[in-house]
């Protein structure tokens, strides 16, 4: 995707969570399933070094829990995750994720 696109929109669950430019979205994502996603890529430059994968399943797209999608998985989630289904709100210029926690996921 980084060598074809400028940019991208990232999908958890069937619902677009995030979307950017590809330099912004892989270097400082602004949502915690896309920071799973990008530690869970195996690089060349950290050969012999642990994947972290995300914790848990995907849900059942016929099943899919209340509130956001990607709380039973998440490492933020608190009860406004199981309760509130975010909306896709632009967090910076050109940035938009659907995250009750995004502006602390990009300061992190």
């Amino acid at each position: 995707v980084a060598e074809t696109a400028d940019r991208v929109a990232v999908m958890y669950a069937g619902r677009i969570v995030e979307t950017g430019s590809i330099d912004d979205v892989f270097t400082r994502p602004a949502h915690p399933y896309t920071v799973g996603l990008m530690n869970s890529i195996p690089r060349v430059d950290q050969v012999g070094s642990r994947l972290s994968p995300i914790v848990g399943s995907p849900p059942s797209l016929a099943a899919i829990p209340p509130g956001c999608a990607f709380h039973p998985r998440c490492p933020r989630a608190q009860d406004v995750c199981r309760a509130d289904d975010p909306p896709l709100l632009q967090v910076a210029t050109g940035r938009r994720s659907a995250c009750h926690f995004a502006k602390e996921v990009l300061d992190v």
